[in-house]
């Protein structure tokens, strides 16, 4: 679901967010109010970047050096296989894909490592048909990513290995935050594009300005997406990109994380510099996705929201994606573990 670690839908602090319209304002110009991010409590330590040294075996290690986010592996045994992240970044165990006929031989290989590296959360993509299999030792059904694969659900199976990862400090708030803003009525926003900005899919060229955009906005980030290199790795190939434009200059973005495979994609890494927000960017700019997924006859298309953040959870209820769940302290945002809500939409059924 990811390329290298597990990309986000995140804005800065501060978000604003669009309140349903009263009989005195005009549809087109609804009033915005600012809505503040539930602060953040953090639970741990961030991981060491520097040099890493990962366990991939008994007996096999790799020792790196530099900015190391995590490690591709397969991992195989008699009855699986399974295609892993060892997210050094967000300290946790990614399972990308697996085939299995002795469960508890895949269950006890993935505790396994995730002990030997001190990751104390195990994130697995489930078929419907097997995730009880996982339910029966000790995993927790966090969300469901509806359409996901080919059209078929993934159950997100979680197993956490300490009680700080376990426990949410931010739950209740996140729970009354998710209540209020679905108390509101779901209507994609009625903004006309404003004028003198342009609305296109990104080009190789724009890497540069990308790169400084999301350098300014995010201090921390789970993925390597500050770094040019790694956006030049992914461009087209993993990841599409939409920008906004004013004056020549890019200040807004977001991308799809793509999923040929599984005609599924991933809407992340929103991005707008402080003084362009409150224009309803970011919602054209979703939808300038959505219209390229669709060309390419993706089914799927879910996001990943800090679930602290009002502004971002409004966008994509307001563009009719459904609440599918939540992914407790899954990654490091902001300089903490984050909660993250799971938003779904079917491509066939929406216009």
């Amino acid at each position: 679901m990811e390329h290298s670690s597990h990309a986000t839908t995140v804005e800065t602090p501060s978000v604003l967010a669009i309140p349903p319209e009263s009989p005195s304002q005009p549809a087109s110009e609804p009033a915005v109010d600012l809505v503040e991010d539930i602060d953040l409590v953090p639970i741990k330590e961030r991981a060491p970047l520097g040099v890493v040294e990962l366990v991939l075996e008994e007996g096999q290690t790799v020792r790196a050096f530099g900015v190391v986010y995590g490690i591709e592996h397969t991992i195989s045994g008699e009855g699986f296989t399974a295609r892993v992240f060892l997210d050094q970044y967000n300290q946790r165990l990614r399972v990308y894909s697996y085939e299995a006929t002795d469960y508890d031989a895949l269950v006890m290989k993935l505790r396994w490592l995730a002990e030997a590296n001190g990751f104390d959360k195990i994130l697995c993509m489930a078929h419907a048909h097997d995730w009880e299999r996982f339910l029966r030792h000790g995993y927790v059904l966090e969300a469901i990513l509806k359409y996901y694969q080919n059209g078929s659900d993934a159950l997100v199976m979680s197993k956490f290995r300490s009680q700080e990862r376990l426990t949410s400090h931010c739950m209740m708030q996140e729970i009354l935050l998710i209540e209020e803003l679905m108390s509101r009525e779901a209507r994609p926003s009625k903004r006309a594009l404003p004028e003198g900005h342009e609305f296109r899919m990104a080009r190789e060229d724009d890497i540069p300005e990308l790169t400084e955009l999301y350098q300014t906005i995010f201090k921390t980030y789970p993925t390597p997406l500050i770094h040019a290199s790694y956006l030049e790795h992914i461009f087209e190939s993993e990841c599409i990109f939409a920008v906004c434009l004013h004056e020549g200059r890019i200040i807004s973005a977001a991308s799809a994380e793509l999923r040929p495979e599984l005609k599924a994609a991933e809407l992340t890494d929103c991005a707008t510099t402080p003084q362009a927000r409150g224009r309803g960017l970011m919602s054209h700019l979703l939808k300038l996705l959505e219209e390229e997924l669709r060309r390419r006859d993706y089914i799927c298309s879910y996001t990943m929201a800090r679930a602290r953040s009002f502004g971002m959870n409004m966008v994509f209820y307001q563009l009719g994606y459904e609440f599918n769940g939540r992914l407790v302290n899954n990654c490091d945002i902001h300089g903490g573990y984050e909660d993250m809500n799971i938003w779904v939409k079917d491509l066939r059924r929406s216009g």
